[in-house]
Parts: C-alpha cells; structure tokens; sequence
C-alpha cells in the first residue's frame, strides 16, 4: 500500500500543489496531508478519489501464480529419464 501513497503524492506534485487539490476536491489540505502521511494506510476509496481526480485510475489484474520449484535429492532421475549426476 506504501507504493501507491507514494504514487499519489508523486501524481499530486506533478500536476499542481496539494493546496489546489484539497480545494479542488473540497478537502481539507491537513486532512489530505494525514490520509497520505508516510506510514499511513489510507481506505481503498480515498485513494480512488485522488487517482480519479487527477485522472488515474486503479486496476486490479490478476496475475499466472509462480510454480513450486520441486526440490530433488541428488541421484533422482530428471523428468527426462536421464539420471542426474
């Protein structure tokens, strides 16, 4: 979650100054302060209306899960059939 706090701090400095978005977004700037302070973890929906004000928005995809590696003792044969020395 920190990612994404830095994210929008990032986001918000680029595009204006937090004092233009916490007007903007009828916020008040300590509280815009406090939702994104460092440590912080801030509700998925706070985070949604920063993004989507400055014209972000948050996807979910999902992901291939990574295989188990299969952990052989030694002189177990491989998948081919060779025995592994």
């Amino acid at each position: 979650m920190e990612d994404i706090v830095v994210t929008v701090w990032r986001l918000i400095k680029e595009r204006s100054s937090v004092r233009r978005v916490s007007l903007e977004l009828g916020v008040d700037r300590a509280s815009l302060y406090r939702s994104l302070k460092k440590g912080t973890h801030p509700r998925i929906d706070t985070i949604m209306k920063f993004l989507n004000h400055l014209g972000y928005q948050l996807q979910v995809v999902k992901v291939r899960p990574k295989r188990k590696k299969r952990i052989r003792s030694k002189g177990t044969k491989s998948r081919r059939g060779n025995k592994k020395q």
